[in-house]
């Protein structure tokens, strides 16, 4: 009988030590805020590049997520509502040109969670018009490293997700 007793506890003590592993093991992002998640995954299924949407008001925005570049830009050309700061900064564009910008600041929304951040204005109208053609996707910015980093974004490219740590 106190066989039986011992071998009941073992398989109980093991069923708990399963749960409390099923629980603890690369589940973080499970115990996040939900509104605190952005997916990406349709995104990389249809273009292999992680993009986020974001509102203003009633209009989405599409950005590319982009870990390479320490700043965050923004189309100039686009129907974001951005405010200007008066100052001018220099990039590198994609063609190796230095160019000009305007360093802006831009209110952007995502599941009730409103992100302001200064981003630097530019012409990108010819390397998000390629995006476009290509994947079928409007886009109107790039976030940066900044980004990521001023809400503490994590990019998981195994669950496709950001996620705030």
């Amino acid at each position: 009988m106190n066989e039986l007793y011992v071998a009941v506890i073992l398989i109980i003590l093991g069923v708990l030590g399963y749960i409390y592993w099923l629980y603890t093991r690369d589940t973080y992002i499970v115990r996040i805020k939900k509104k605190e998640i952005m997916e990406f995954k349709t995104s990389m299924e249809l273009s292999g590049l992680p993009f986020i949407t974001f509102y203003q008001g009633d209009k989405a925005y599409n950005f590319l997520l982009d870990t390479g570049s320490n700043v965050s830009y923004v189309n100039n050309k686009s129907t974001l509502e951005i405010k200007s700061t008066g100052v001018k900064d220099v990039f590198m564009g994609s063609n190796g040109v230095d160019e000009s910008c305007e360093k802006v600041n831009v209110s952007l929304y995502r599941n009730e969670i409103k992100y302001e951040h200064s981003m630097n204005a530019a012409d990108l109208n010819a390397a998000f018009t390629e995006l476009k053609k290509e994947y079928g996707i409007n886009v109107t910015g790039i976030l940066g490293c900044d980004f990521m980093d001023k809400y503490n974004y994590c990019l998981d490219f195994k669950e496709f997700v950001v996620y705030r740590r």
